[in-house]
């Protein structure tokens, strides 16, 4: 046992001395917050209270087991059945986490006559479940149209499957991808693309759908995944597809079999949040915080990131000021969250600036004022 923890030890010591080692906190209470997910404040402005109250009316609350056993409720396909509707889609599947929901359809996905090719930048779920999988793999450069179209002309010769893995809404960089011109890509070389919108519900695209919304019936679009942990404020997530697809899942995604199923807390605070949507609730308070924020970053500023998303931030290659820069927003009462490598390539460390429906105008130009001094 002794040589196993030499292991822990040694590999918590190498990232120590690296200046990489996580540890948990709590978030100072009662600060602005410029770094949660809770773009629409679903999450933390009492929203969801009454979706999840515990005086419940009916007798289930945990799901008891998996749903291909004793998990499976009606309450958790017609929520399905009331997503899969509102995103424009024939089918949905509900999955405990957007990690599970990328793990389980990639793995499954991924055979030996199979083939990824993702942006660079794609988030880590999407990279494991692609490990999880037996196919090959390969990155295309962040946004670079004609670097895919090379990969993919290079693959298509080999007679694979060809699967094209992006996000609606890149998290470290707040950017979006050109959904458009990526299913022309995948129309002429017959690849299905695959879509992450875990960052884009709720904020980006036709009715704050996603980026691929306006496109959900298109013939190459194979998968969108949706979350409920970010502007919809609860848990979960749902991959969107057809009913081929869904059934595909309910046969061989290990992440969605081989667990518990949602409890009832979940499933109600994900179908609020969707009602909540429907309702377009916050949509416009949280547009006038990123017009705000844009409409204040001073033109003279090179560090500071002018995206239509509410994914924003401000760049400093300079990792001690950067902390520093940190320090006087959390002692001004201010929580950001500094990204730095290898999270983000060296040389493009920066502070990532999250604006919600909640934030105030003064409270987004005291941010700018202190970064910009």
């Amino acid at each position: 046992m002794e040589k196993h923890r030499q292991f822990i030890r040694a590999k918590l010591e190498q990232v120590a001395a690296s200046n990489r080692l996580r540890t948990l906190k709590n978030p100072p209470m009662g600060n602005i917050d410029f770094f949660s997910n809770d773009y629409l404040g679903y999450a933390t402005k009492g929203f969801l209270k009454q979706a999840t109250n515990p005086a419940y009316d009916a007798a289930w609350t945990g799901a008891t087991g998996s749903r291909l056993i004793s998990g499976n409720h009606p309450e958790m396909e017609q929520l399905e059945r009331d997503v899969a509707k509102f995103m424009d889609c024939p089918a949905a599947l509900l999955y405990n986490s957007g990690y599970m929901a990328n793990t389980g359809l990639l793995s499954a996905l991924g055979d030996k006559d199979s083939i990824f090719l993702f942006d660079e930048h794609v988030h880590a779920s999407i990279k494991e479940g692609m490990r999880l999988g037996f196919g090959q793999k390969a990155a295309f450069k962040h946004h670079d149209l004609e670097d895919l179209e090379r990969k993919l002309t290079h693959h298509d010769q080999k007679g694979k499957r060809l699967f094209v893995l992006t996000e609606g809404l890149f998290s470290m960089h707040g950017d979006i991808p050109d959904v458009g011109k990526l299913l022309g890509i995948c129309e002429k070389h017959g690849a299905a693309l695959i879509i992450d919108e875990a960052h884009a519900l709720g904020t980006l695209g036709k009715e704050k759908k996603g980026v691929s919304h306006e496109f959900s019936r298109h013939p190459n679009l194979l998968a969108r995944i949706i979350t409920f942990g970010k502007a919809a404020g609860g848990h979960g997530a749902m991959v969107l597809g057809n009913e081929d697809l869904r059934s595909f899942l309910v046969n061989f995604s290990r992440a969605f079999i081989y667990t518990t199923a949602p409890s009832r807390d979940q499933v109600r605070s994900i179908d609020a949040a969707m009602k909540l949507m429907a309702a377009k609730v916050n949509f416009e308070a949280m547009d006038r915080a990123v017009a705000t924020f844009l409409e204040t970053v001073p033109s003279s500023s090179t560090g500071f990131s002018k995206n239509i998303s509410p994914i924003q931030y401000w760049r400093c290659a300079d990792v001690p000021l950067l902390k520093e820069k940190v320090n006087q927003l959390q002692q001004s009462g201010i929580n950001c969250y500094p990204i730095l490598s290898p999270t983000v390539k060296k040389g493009e460390e920066r502070i990532r600036i999250v604006l919600h429906a909640f934030n105030t105008p003064e409270e987004i130009k005291k941010l700018i004022n202190i970064l910009h001094a």
